[in-house]
Protein backbone atom coordinates (compact mmCIF):
# COMPACT_ATOMS: atom_id res chain seq x y z
CA UNK A 1 0.00 0.00 0.00
CA UNK A 2 2.86 2.33 0.71
CA UNK A 3 4.20 1.85 -2.78
CA UNK A 4 0.90 2.81 -4.39
CA UNK A 5 0.57 5.86 -2.17
CA UNK A 6 4.15 6.92 -2.92
CA UNK A 7 3.61 6.48 -6.66
CA UNK A 8 0.36 8.44 -6.50
CA UNK A 9 2.04 11.26 -4.59
CA UNK A 10 4.95 11.27 -7.05
CA UNK A 11 2.53 11.40 -9.98
CA UNK A 12 0.65 14.28 -8.35
CA UNK A 13 3.94 16.14 -7.73
CA UNK A 14 5.03 15.65 -11.34
CA UNK A 15 1.65 16.83 -12.58
CA UNK A 16 1.80 19.87 -10.27
CA UNK A 17 5.31 20.71 -11.47
CA UNK A 18 4.23 20.48 -15.12
CA UNK A 19 1.26 22.74 -14.39
CA UNK A 20 3.52 25.21 -12.59
CA UNK A 21 6.03 25.12 -15.46
CA UNK A 22 3.21 25.68 -17.98
CA UNK A 23 1.94 28.65 -15.94
CA UNK A 24 5.45 30.16 -15.83
CA UNK A 25 5.86 29.69 -19.57
CA UNK A 26 2.46 31.25 -20.20
CA UNK A 27 3.25 34.24 -17.96
CA UNK A 28 6.65 34.74 -19.58
CA UNK A 29 5.11 34.56 -23.05
CA UNK A 30 2.42 37.05 -22.02
CA UNK A 31 5.03 39.47 -20.63
CA UNK A 32 7.10 39.27 -23.82
CA UNK A 33 4.02 39.89 -25.97
CA UNK A 34 3.07 42.91 -23.85
CA UNK A 35 6.57 44.36 -24.20
CA UNK A 36 6.48 43.86 -27.98
CA UNK A 37 3.05 45.46 -28.16
CA UNK A 38 4.20 48.48 -26.16
CA UNK A 39 7.31 48.85 -28.33
CA UNK A 40 5.20 48.71 -31.49
CA UNK A 41 2.79 51.30 -30.08
CA UNK A 42 5.68 53.62 -29.15
CA UNK A 43 7.17 53.29 -32.63
CA UNK A 44 3.79 53.98 -34.25
CA UNK A 45 3.30 57.09 -32.10
CA UNK A 46 6.80 58.33 -32.96
CA UNK A 47 6.27 57.86 -36.68
CA UNK A 48 2.81 59.39 -36.50
CA UNK A 49 4.08 62.49 -34.71
CA UNK A 50 6.92 62.98 -37.20
CA UNK A 51 4.56 62.70 -40.17
CA UNK A 52 1.81 65.24 -39.80
CA UNK A 53 -1.20 65.09 -42.09
CA UNK A 54 -0.60 67.12 -45.24
CA UNK A 55 2.13 69.67 -45.72
CA UNK A 56 0.33 72.56 -44.05
CA UNK A 57 2.55 74.36 -41.60
CA UNK A 58 5.74 72.67 -42.79
CA UNK A 59 8.77 74.42 -44.12
CA UNK A 60 11.96 73.11 -45.67
CA UNK A 61 15.17 74.63 -44.39
CA UNK A 62 18.11 74.43 -46.78
CA UNK A 63 21.54 74.60 -45.16
CA UNK A 64 24.91 74.73 -46.84
CA UNK A 65 28.14 74.49 -44.90
CA UNK A 66 26.10 74.90 -41.69
CA UNK A 67 24.49 78.19 -42.77
CA UNK A 68 20.81 78.60 -43.49
CA UNK A 69 20.37 79.53 -47.16
CA UNK A 70 16.58 79.73 -47.25
CA UNK A 71 13.32 78.48 -45.79
CA UNK A 72 10.71 77.34 -48.23
CA UNK A 73 7.09 76.78 -47.19
CA UNK A 74 5.79 73.41 -48.34
CA UNK A 75 2.24 73.21 -49.51
CA UNK A 76 0.28 71.15 -51.95
CA UNK A 77 -0.01 74.14 -54.28
CA UNK A 78 3.72 75.05 -54.25
CA UNK A 79 5.81 73.97 -57.22
CA UNK A 80 9.29 75.35 -57.76
CA UNK A 81 12.84 74.39 -58.69
CA UNK A 82 16.02 75.87 -57.23
CA UNK A 83 19.65 75.37 -58.14
CA UNK A 84 22.12 75.68 -55.28
CA UNK A 85 25.76 76.29 -56.22
CA UNK A 86 28.44 75.03 -53.83
CA UNK A 87 31.79 76.64 -53.09
CA UNK A 88 33.64 73.85 -54.93
CA UNK A 89 31.81 74.64 -58.18
CA UNK A 90 29.23 71.85 -57.93
CA UNK A 91 25.49 72.26 -57.92
CA UNK A 92 22.30 70.62 -56.67
CA UNK A 93 18.89 71.08 -58.28
CA UNK A 94 16.10 71.04 -55.71
CA UNK A 95 12.45 70.50 -56.61
CA UNK A 96 9.35 71.25 -54.54
CA UNK A 97 6.17 69.52 -55.65
CA UNK A 98 2.99 68.20 -53.99
CA UNK A 99 4.14 69.18 -50.50
CA UNK A 100 7.45 67.33 -50.87
CA UNK A 101 11.02 68.44 -51.49
CA UNK A 102 13.97 66.59 -52.95
CA UNK A 103 17.16 66.85 -54.92
CA UNK A 104 16.45 65.85 -58.51
CA UNK A 105 19.92 66.47 -59.96
CA UNK A 106 23.41 66.81 -58.56
CA UNK A 107 26.90 66.65 -59.98
CA UNK A 108 28.45 65.01 -56.93
CA UNK A 109 30.23 61.70 -57.56
CA UNK A 110 27.96 59.36 -55.59
CA UNK A 111 24.54 61.07 -56.17
CA UNK A 112 23.17 59.58 -52.95
CA UNK A 113 21.26 62.80 -52.35
CA UNK A 114 19.29 62.24 -55.57
CA UNK A 115 18.59 58.62 -54.61
CA UNK A 116 17.05 59.74 -51.29
CA UNK A 117 14.00 60.88 -53.25
CA UNK A 118 11.33 63.36 -52.26
CA UNK A 119 10.58 63.83 -48.56
CA UNK A 120 7.75 65.40 -46.61
CA UNK A 121 8.51 64.00 -43.16
CA UNK A 122 10.53 65.55 -40.37
CA UNK A 123 11.94 62.10 -39.60
CA UNK A 124 15.15 62.43 -41.62
CA UNK A 125 16.86 65.08 -43.75
CA UNK A 126 18.31 64.90 -47.24
CA UNK A 127 22.03 65.51 -47.28
CA UNK A 128 24.68 65.90 -49.94
CA UNK A 129 28.02 65.52 -48.20
CA UNK A 130 30.30 66.51 -51.12
CA UNK A 131 28.46 69.83 -51.48
CA UNK A 132 27.82 70.23 -47.72
CA UNK A 133 24.08 70.63 -48.35
CA UNK A 134 21.30 69.58 -45.95
CA UNK A 135 17.54 69.87 -46.45
CA UNK A 136 15.52 69.50 -43.25
CA UNK A 137 11.72 69.54 -42.97
CA UNK A 138 10.49 71.57 -40.02
CA UNK A 139 6.94 71.41 -38.70
CA UNK A 140 5.60 74.74 -37.52
CA UNK A 141 4.19 74.69 -34.02
CA UNK A 142 1.84 77.60 -33.43
CA UNK A 143 1.99 77.15 -29.64
CA UNK A 144 5.75 77.40 -29.55
CA UNK A 145 7.42 80.79 -29.56
CA UNK A 146 10.78 81.36 -31.19
CA UNK A 147 13.53 81.18 -28.58
CA UNK A 148 15.38 84.40 -27.86
CA UNK A 149 18.74 84.87 -29.56
CA UNK A 150 21.65 84.79 -27.18
CA UNK A 151 25.43 85.10 -27.60
CA UNK A 152 25.84 81.40 -28.42
CA UNK A 153 23.25 81.26 -31.19
CA UNK A 154 24.21 84.48 -32.97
Amino acid sequence: MDTVTTQTISFINIKAMRTLRDKKTFCLTLIILCILLLAAAALWIQLRSSQQDGAAGKTAAIYQDGKLLRRIPLGDDVEDTYTIESSDGGSNTIQIKDGKIGIIDADCPDRLCVEMGMISSTAYPISCLPHKLVIQIEAKDENKEDPPVDALTQ
